[in-house]
Order: C-alpha cells, then structure tokens, then sequence
C-alpha cells in the first residue's frame, strides 16, 4: 500500500489561488473512482458531497446508498461532539481552561487540573483507551465519567498525545454538570436544532427510526447519521461558523474567534504515546479540538481539518484548497483512508487545476521513510 502522504502530496503542497468554482467541471473520474471503491470492496454503497469555495458541486449515491441512508461514524462523531462543547464556551457556560476539579472536586488529585481544550485534544495525560464503560448502556454518562477518573493516569496533563476516546467521555460529564442537562438535551439543543440535522443522534448501531435517546452516549464515537446531514456541519465549518442551509442560512453557529481557538494544535510539543498510523505519514500533523490538522504546504495557512472514523467515514475541510466534503462508506478506516486521499487529490485536480500543476510540478516534497513519531509510541491501524 502507498504511504498515505503519497497519495496527499498533490493536496497538501497545494499553493493558494484565488480562483472560483470552475462553471462546468467534467465529474466523470469522480464517479469512476466511487463506482470502483464501491465494486472493489463489495460495499453496500457510498456517497459523496462536495463543495468548491462554498458552493456545492457534487451530491451522489452510489451502490444501494441513497439520501436517506444513516449509518455510524465512529470517531467522526467527535467533530460532531466538538460543537457542543464550543458553543457552551462561547455562552459563557464553560471555559477552554475549565477543570476537571471544577466540576468534580472529589475527583483523585491527578485529574483536577485536566482543562476541557486537553480532554477534547487527547492531552489529558489520561489512557489512549476505547474500553471500559464507553458505550455500555446500562451506565450513565456521569458514572461511566466517574469511573475514568477513578482509573489511571499515563501522564501529567498536557504532558502526552494518547488518541482515545475516554477523556471526551469526560468532557462530555463535565458539560452535563455544567448545565444541568444530559448530553442528548444538548445536542439537540447545541447541534440539531440549529443545523437542522434531522437524522443525527447517538443511537451508534441502532437501526431503529429517529432520535434514539441515550443515557450514556459514546461522546467520541457514537454518532450515526446520514450524508445530508453531516454536510451541514462541513458547509458551516467551511464559512467560517456561518450556517449555510434551512431555516437559519446566513446565520451564525460559531464565531470566528470560537474556531480559531478549536483550531489550535495542541499535541505540538507533546511525547506522542498513542497514535493512529493514518496520521503518522504526514509529516507535521497537529490535533485540534475533535479533528486532525494536516498541513497543505502554505506557511501559516489553513489546515486540511478532518475527523475520519473507524468504519472509513470521513469529513474534512480544505481552506487551502477552498474544497469540503463527505465522504460516507462504511467498512474499515485502514482500507478507506488511502482512496479517501486519493480521492482528495483527485477533487484538487478537477476543481483547482493552477492549484494541482503548480503543486505536482514542484516535486520538492517526498513521503518519509518513517512517520513523524516513528519509534516514539504505540500505533493504531485506524481512527476509532
């Protein structure tokens, strides 16, 4: 298999350029690629959404998926989650710098200075774990958060990367205690509502209809939903807060100063302990507040931000590129990350051509024989 910045190297060393969405773009490789991971694979389907400098260019279905097709998304889910928390910070209802002491000040003295931005930034110094009471629905959300806190530490806070899931199970306590309310109450009211998603919740594996409350959600992986919906988030992530569809269109979700500050990489400097290997062959990876950031070649510029799953799902937005979009498939993140970065590069190619040429023409960047932290901690073979 090519390492995975191989295949990237078009999109990342992609050079700003100010042109528009091309008027007529011929989209046929696109659908020859998905056709082919669909046949390849033997998938039930797939779906794509993309959007070019805010503008949708593409909304398909393939194989036996169509618009209403809901399916979960394992660590995409944590974008999603994200946004809760970040529009309690911007009310003023918790802080980036808020304590795990704060809310619990019981809890063992290792925990209590664990900020919100390290629990949502796999900082914590808490394990890099996905076991435990995560998703077990015979517990709550508060004593499956207890319970965390009551096991291990693997360092001092902000000290270590460790990719888990239990530190945003913590979070996401935290934001029920803050509020008073349990987390489906405030997706609903943070994320749902607002965005106009109809077929998002927690309900993981559920097969059952609508909104399937639960008591305690997986807060890094739980969520299911449908291509619709999660393009949503996308298209308002790519206007910079502002929300783009429905009701609300024009409105803001999100302040740029609330993104900006989710944006910040918080593993630079840290002893990266536990890492997936997809990030591991791009050199000069960071982790923002529930997504990677991938660098595009542009010193200071904008990220490519995405948050893939375990099933191979996956959203990101380029801000280089000025290129968003969804990616929905479900089977497995070690086999669907490469096409998902082929793809990528493939969508730079067709929708920013100066981009792409002056990029591929450059061929001063290569991948390295080793990831970035090679040696320097456990490998994961995919995002959970």
């Amino acid at each position: 298999m090519r390492p995975l910045l191989a295949l990237l190297a078009p999109l990342l060393l992609a050079l700003p350029t100010a042109a528009q969405t091309p008027a007529k773009v011929d989209l046929s490789a696109v659908d020859a690629r998905m056709q082919s991971i669909v046949a390849r694979y033997r998938l039930d389907g797939a779906s794509l959404w993309v959007s070019k400098n805010g503008q949708p260019v593409l909304t398909r279905h393939y194989g036996g998926y169509g618009p209403t097709t809901r399916i979960p998304i394992a660590s995409a889910s944590k974008w999603v989650s994200a946004l809760v928390l970040a529009r309690l910070v911007e009310r003023g209802t918790l802080r980036w710098d808020s304590t795990v002491g704060e809310w619990w000040p019981t809890a063992p003295a290792d925990k209590r200075a664990i900020t919100l931005a390290q629990l949502f930034s796999h900082t914590s110094g808490l394990p890099g774990d996905e076991s435990g009471c995560l998703g077990n629905p015979l517990t709550t959300l508060q004593a499956c958060a207890g319970q965390i806190l009551a096991g291990p530490m693997i360092a001092a806070p902000g000290s270590a990367f460790a990719y888990g899931g239990l530190s945003m199970q913590v979070a996401g306590a935290m934001a029920e205690r803050a509020t008073g309310r349990n987390w489906d109450a405030l997706f609903d009211a943070e994320v749902r509502r607002p965005l106009e998603l109809s077929a998002t919740d927690y309900g993981f594996t559920s097969t059952a209809p609508g909104n399937v409350p639960m008591t305690n959600p997986r807060v890094p992986g739980g969520v299911r939903t449908t291509l619709d919906d999660y393009r949503r988030l996308m298209a308002m992530w790519q206007a910079d807060g502002v929300i783009r569809d429905g009701a609300q269109t024009g409105q803001r979700y999100l302040a740029p100063a609330t993104i900006r500050a989710m944006q910040r990489d918080l593993a630079t400097g840290t002893a990266k302990v536990d890492v997936p290997d997809v990030p591991q062959s791009v050199d000069g990876w960071g982790y923002g507040f529930g997504f990677w950031l991938l660098p595009t070649g542009r010193a200071g510029g904008p990220m490519l931000e995405s948050s893939p799953g375990a099933f191979g799902f996956q959203g990101w937005v380029d801000g280089t590129a000025g290129i968003a979009g969804v990616f929905m498939v479900q089977d497995t993140n070690a086999r669907m990350a490469p096409e998902a970065a082929a793809l990528q590069s493939e969508l730079v190619r067709l929708l920013d051509p100066p981009r792409f040429t002056q990029s591929a023409g450059a061929a001063t960047h290569t991948a390295p024989s080793s990831g970035p932290q090679a040696g320097r901690g456990r490998l994961r073979s995919q995002a959970k």
